[in-house]
C-alpha cells in the first residue's frame, strides 16, 4: 500500500477530525456451526438475521453464566438518553472508568461472533478508500470483546444491546486504522465471559493477544458508511 504520508502523521490528523468510516462485521456460517465452535451446550432456536451487520441491526451474542455459555438476539449500539445514534463502540483503554460501560464490562461481558470484519483504510487519500476483509488465519470464527445491557425505551418495551470494544490497532491494521476490534483468544474465552471472573485477570485482556489477521481487498464500495472500531 503506497502512502503520500506516513500513517503516523495522518493517524495525529484523523485524531482531531471526524473520519467517516464504514463499519460492519459479518457471520458466513450456520447456527450448528456457531453452537459447536463457541461450544454452547444450551442449544435455543437462533436465527443468524443478518449475515453482514450493520449499526442497529440484529445479531446473535454469546453470554457467560458460572455453568455455561449462552446465545441469543441482541442489537448493536448503546444507548444514551435523548440520543438516537447508537454508541456502537467502548475504547479499551478507558472501559473501566467511563460511566456508560463501567458496570457491563465488570458484570456484562459478551462474545460477538464473526467470521470477519470490514474496514476502509484511513491513511489513503483518494476517493472511494480502499476497503479490507480481515479473518483470523488460524480461526474459521473469531469472537470480538463486547459488553451489553438491557434498554427500555420510551414505550415501555425491552431489549438488550451490545457494544464492540476497540483497542489500537496490532501487526499490519496499522497500516490500514488506528483501531481495531479487540479480539478474545479462544483460551479466554471462559475468563472472558465468566461473570465470576476475576476482574483483575479480565482486564489484562483489554491488552489484547496477538493473533494472525488475514487481510484481503475488496473493491466493491460499499453504501453505508459510519464511524466504526473508532
Amino acid at each position: 500500500m503506497h502512502h503520500m504520508f506516513p500513517p503516523s502523521f495522518i493517524e495525529t490528523i484523523i485524531t482531531y477530525a471526524e473520519v467517516k468510516v464504514c463499519g460492519r462485521f459479518y457471520i458466513d456460517a450456520d447456527a450448528t456451526f456457531l453452537l459447536n465452535y463457541f461450544r454452547i451446550k444450551y442449544e435455543p432456536k437462533i436465527a443468524i438475521e443478518h449475515s453482514v451487520v450493520y449499526p442497529s441491526q440484529t445479531a446473535p451474542i454469546i453470554i457467560g453464566t458460572a455453568e455455561e455459555r449462552r446465545i441469543g438476539p441482541m442489537d448493536w449500539g448503546f444507548r444514551y438518553p435523548n440520543q438516537n445514534k447508537p454508541i456502537i463502540n467502548a475504547r479499551s483503554e478507558t472501559i473501566e472508568i467511563k460511566a456508560l460501560f463501567k458496570q457491563a464490562f465488570e458484570n456484562r461481558r459478551c462474545l460477538v461472533p464473526a467470521t470477519g470484519f470490514y474496514e476502509w483504510s484511513q491513511y489513503d487519500l483518494v476517493k472511494p478508500k480502499p476497503q479490507f476483509a480481515i479473518t483470523l488465519t488460524d480461526e474459521p470464527m473469531m469472537g470480538m470483546a463486547g459488553v451489553y445491557q438491557k434498554h427500555v425505551d420510551d414505550s415501555g418495551k425491552t431489549s438488550w444491546l451490545f457494544t464492540v470494544i476497540t483497542q489500537e490497532a496490532k501487526d499490519e491494521m496499522r497500516n490500514i486504522h488506528p483501531r481495531m476490534p479487540l479480539l478474545i483468544h479462544p483460551d479466554d474465552f471462559d475468563l472472558w465471559l465468566r461473570p465470576d471472573s476475576e476482574i483483575e485477570k479480565v482486564s489484562q485482556l483489554l491488552h489484547g493477544r496477538s493473533m494472525n489477521l488475514k487481510i484481503e481487498p475488496i473493491e466493491r464500495e460499499p453504501k453505508l458508511q459510519l464511524n466504526l472500531f473508532d
